[in-house]
């Protein structure tokens, strides 16, 4: 007669709660057998840290608790994280995301990498204050001029 031991499988006598190689079911609360033969991946100091920090960075958001965004503008490591077609989408305001990226303390707000928005939001704003930037003073009166009537309700 082969026992379990002759093996060298565990088998459900060996997830008892006294063999260290049993796991434990959060859900259940007892042993299991899924959680002893799945081995955990071991995160790397600097990981975890990154991990901690994105983590803490995401809370700031007022949807943390519910959204089920993959990648989110608030995330530390947006550009290591991937998302597939149909995944959900952060549906937060631009300006609010940075809003509450303005509120992080320094040290998050220096590792966030898009201030709150996402990198294609960011690039563009930056395009559109660089041509603006390069206009000439004149050309910036007469926008501003057209701008103010539109507000005001005139057409020219």
């Amino acid at each position: 007669m082969i026992r379990h031991k002759d093996i060298n499988q565990p088998s459900l006598f060996d997830f008892s709660g006294k063999n260290e190689r049993g796991g434990y079911d959060n859900i259940t609360h007892d042993t299991s057998i899924l959680t002893a033969r799945i081995k955990q991946p071991k995160l790397s100091n600097g990981t975890e840290k990154m991990e901690i920090l994105s983590l803490q960075a995401m809370k700031y958001c007022s949807r943390f608790e519910s959204c089920s965004a993959p990648k989110c503008p608030l995330d530390i490591l947006i550009k290591a994280r991937s998302e597939v077609d149909g995944d959900p989408k952060c549906e937060m305001a631009r300006a609010t995301r940075h809003k509450h990226w303005e509120a992080m303390p320094e040290n998050l707000r220096n590792e966030l990498p898009f201030q709150g928005y996402f990198e294609v939001e960011l690039k563009r704003m930056n395009a559109a204050r660089e041509r603006w930037e390069s206009l000439p003073d004149d050309q910036k009166v007469i926008i501003k001029e057209r701008l103010r009537n539109l507000r005001e309700g005139r057409s020219q």
